[in-house]
């Protein structure tokens, strides 16, 4: 019976060491979203995504990409983001400044979940070009 308990807990702490991470689009909507189907109502730009070796889930992932109107407004309304855009909370900002390519100015429309003060999340629209940045952590 010890044998077998040490195998377990060998096998869970080996299993639950490895991190997954990925700077292609592509793969990193399918991380971020847990779907090997990509949605033909996106055009995915760019992404990075870091997901860390603990059992428990925590990830890091940066997203750009143009979704129809109809998508946005789903996940808007799904997630119950709620508009920031004027809060001068910037404390997530320090963790963007490695990728050159996500760089939402002010013309984007900043939301966050609606106890944004303790998450660093945030979901960008620039409603006039349609283009879509998410910055969304997750127990990191």
């Amino acid at each position: 019976m010890k044998k077998v308990v040490f195998l377990f807990c060998s096998f869970i702490l080996i299993v639950s060491c490895f991190s997954h991470s990925s700077s292609d689009a592509e793969n990193t909507f399918r991380y971020w979203t847990k779907s090997n189907n990509l949605p033909k109502d996106i055009k995915i730009l760019h992404g990075e995504y870091y997901q860390s070796p603990h059992f428990t889930l925590e990830y890091e992932v940066f997203l750009k990409f143009k979704p129809t109107k109809e998508w946005w407004y789903t996940f808007k309304r799904q997630n119950n983001l709620v508009d920031v855009t004027t809060s001068d909370d910037d404390s997530w900002t320090s963790y963007t400044d490695e990728l050159a390519w996500f760089n939402p100015d002010q013309n984007y429309t900043v939301y966050a979940a609606p106890d944004y003060q303790w998450d660093r999340s945030r979901y960008f629209i620039d409603y006039e070009k349609g283009i879509c940045y998410i910055y969304e952590t997750l127990g990191m």
